[in-house]
């Protein structure tokens, strides 16, 4: 029963390996996905940085 789950679970293996259009695929969705990340982070970084020097700014207008 072992050995049959086994073959069966290499088959699969194999026919997933072999189809190489769902792995490009998915190494897309996952390199935009992690460019995305990337990209949110910088913006919020440059945000709160920008928030940052606006409010100085402010801060030294009001003193």
């Amino acid at each position: 029963m072992i050995h049959r789950i086994n073959a069966e679970l290499r088959r699969i293996w194999s026919a997933i390996r072999a189809d190489e259009r769902g792995l490009t695929t998915l190494e897309y969705v996952i390199g935009a996905g992690i460019i995305l990340v990337v990209l949110a982070a910088a913006i919020l970084a440059w945000n709160n940085g920008l928030a940052t020097k606006i409010g100085q700014l402010v801060g030294q207008l009001l003193a």
